[in-house]
């Protein structure tokens, strides 16, 4: 299922993680690898610990990151399925 803007996603439960200086690793039980997030993953990261659509997402990030929404789905759409694809997050609608 292809994620777009109004996709509801969440991260899945149960994923061991540990903060490292500004970025995070996160164990993928489901691969049974370490995935490592920068600062900006790891923010997105945090904010998926509630569900949220995609371009509500977008805009939080634009607030934080002084880009346009538009410009943070650029780089955020292909980031999120790459999560998806790991198992780490979870499409609710």
């Amino acid at each position: 299922m292809p994620i777009g803007l109004n996709t509801r996603i969440v991260r899945n439960e149960n994923q061991m993680s540990a903060p490292v200086d500004n970025e995070i690793v996160i164990l993928n039980m489901a691969k049974n690898n370490y995935i490592g997030l920068d600062e900006i993953g790891r923010f997105i990261w945090d904010l998926l610990a509630e569900p949220s659509r995609v371009d509500e997402l977008c805009i939080r990030l634009s607030r934080h990151f002084e880009a346009t929404p538009d410009q943070i789905a650029t780089d955020v759409l292909p980031f999120i399925e790459e999560l998806e694809s790991e198992g780490l997050i979870k499409v609710l609608e």
